[in-house]
C-alpha cells in the first residue's frame, strides 16, 4: 500500500513537471515560464553592442558581454538595440533580452540631452524646469562623490572632490520619480562603459596620471571648437607643461569665477585660485567640465607640435597655430572680436 501511494507521488510529480515546467523551463506550449527577478536597466543613447554588453553585465542581467555581442551580431541587430528605460530579468533568456531591447524599453521617462562641454552647473542649468530632475539636487549631489560608486579611470580608482568630468555627456531618459540621482548614477557609468577601452596606457609617457587626462580633456573640450583641432590644442598644452610655462586658458578662470559669458574683466583674470592658469602654472586641480570621448582620445593621443600658442580667428571656431610669441601677439591683434 505504501509502495503505491509512493509510485503515485513520482507520477504525480512528472506530470506537474511536464505541464508546468521546471522554473525557468519552456510550457509545452513553448512560452518561457518567467522565473527571474525584474530590475530597471537604463540604456543610454549612442552606446553600441559591446557597450549595452557591459552595462547588462554590470547589472546582473548576463553573464558573459562577449556571448552577448556574439549573439546580437548572429542576429544581425547590434544597431536595432534602442536606449531607454528596460524592465529586464536577472540571468533570464538571451533572445528574449535581445528582443526586448529592440522595443525601445518600457516608457522612458523625460529624455535629457547633456552636450560635451558642460560644466556641473551649466549642465544644472540645462535641467532647470525640464521636470525630470532638480537643477539645485543636481549640482548638490555632483559635488558629493562619496554618495556614488565611482567608475574606473584607465583602471584606477579616482577619490575626487567633485564629479566634474566623469559626468559623461550624452542622452538619458530620467523618470520623474528618480531626479537627480538617477541622472548621475547613468553618467557615471556611461563614462566607465565609453572609456574603458581608451589607451589609457599613454598617460605614463605623457607625464601625466588617467585623471589628469580628463583633466586635460575638459580643457580642450572647452577650448576646441572644430573636431579637428582637439589633438593639436592637446599638442599645446602639453608642450606648455614641459616647458613649465602657464597654461594661461580662460576657461579655466571662467569656471573659477563662475563666468560662462561676457568679457573677463581684470579682476576675474587675476582672480587667487588654483583654476586660474593664468595665474598659476601646470594642469588645475580638477576638470572643468564633462569631455566626450573623442576629446579623452586626442587628450590621450596629442598631435607632435612645437605649437606654443593658437588664436581663435572665425565664428566657426577655427584657431590659428604658432610657436612663436611675436606671431601669437600679431595674429591676436589681426583677429576679430568674435565675443
Amino acid at each position: 500500500m505504501v509502495g503505491g501511494f509512493v509510485v503515485l507521488l513520482v507520477l504525480v510529480a512528472l506530470i506537474v513537471n511536464t505541464v508546468f515546467g521546471r522554473p525557468g523551463g519552456k510550457d509545452p506550449a513553448g512560452t518561457t515560464v518567467a522565473s527571474h527577478s525584474l530590475k530597471t536597466v537604463n540604456i543610454p543613447a549612442g552606446v553600441n553592442a559591446n557597450e549595452v554588453g557591459k552595462i547588462l553585465q554590470r547589472e546582473g542581467i548576463i553573464d558573459s558581454i562577449q556571448e552577448f555581442v556574439a549573439e546580437v551580431k548572429a542576429d544581425g541587430v547590434d544597431s536595432k538595440l534602442k536606449p531607454g528605460s528596460y524592465q529586464l530579468p536577472e540571468g533570464g533568456e538571451l533572445a528574449d533580452i535581445i528582443a526586448r531591447l529592440q522595443t525601445g524599453g518600457t516608457p522612458v521617462g523625460i529624455r535629457i540631452t547633456l552636450p560635451e562641454g558642460l560644466s556641473i552647473d551649466q549642465a544644472a542649468g540645462r535641467l532647470e524646469g525640464g521636470g525630470a530632475a532638480d537643477a539645485q539636487e543636481y549640482q548638490r549631489l555632483a559635488n558629493r562623490p562619496a554618495d556614488f560608486t565611482l567608475p574606473r579611470v584607465g583602471g584606477t580608482v579616482v577619490t575626487p572632490k567633485t564629479l566634474e568630468g566623469l559626468l559623461f555627456p550624452s542622452t538619458y531618459f530620467v523618470q520623474s520619480d528618480q531626479g537627480a540621482k538617477d541622472l548621475i548614477r547613468q553618467q557615471l557609468a556611461t563614462f566607465e562603459s565609453k572609456t574603458v577601452d581608451l589607451p589609457w596606457d599613454k598617460a605614463k609617457a605623457l607625464g601625466i596620471d588617467p585623471y589628469e587626462v580628463v583633466i586635460v580633456a575638459s580643457l580642450i573640450e572647452k577650448e576646441a571648437r572644430v573636431p579637428e583641432e582637439r589633438a593639436r590644442v592637446a599638442s599645446v598644452i602639453y608642450n606648455r607643461l614641459r616647458k613649465k610655462m602657464p597654461l594661461g586658458i580662460d576657461a579655466t578662470v571662467r569656471y573659477a569665477v563662475g563666468k560662462w559669458t561676457g568679457p573677463l574683466t581684470k579682476s576675474d583674470l587675476d582672480v587667487a585660485s588654483p583654476y586660474n592658469t593664468r595665474r598659476y602654472k601646470g594642469l588645475p586641480p580638477g576638470p572643468i567640465a564633462s569631455p566626450g570621448r573623442a576629446t579623452l582620445e586626442a587628450a590621450l593621443r596629442p598631435e607632435k607640435s612645437s605649437y606654443l600658442y593658437y588664436v581663435l580667428i572665425d565664428k566657426d571656431g577655427h584657431h590659428f597655430f604658432t610657436s612663436s610669441y611675436d606671431e601669437f601677439v600679431k595674429a591676436k591683434e589681426n583677429a576679430p572680436d568674435l565675443r
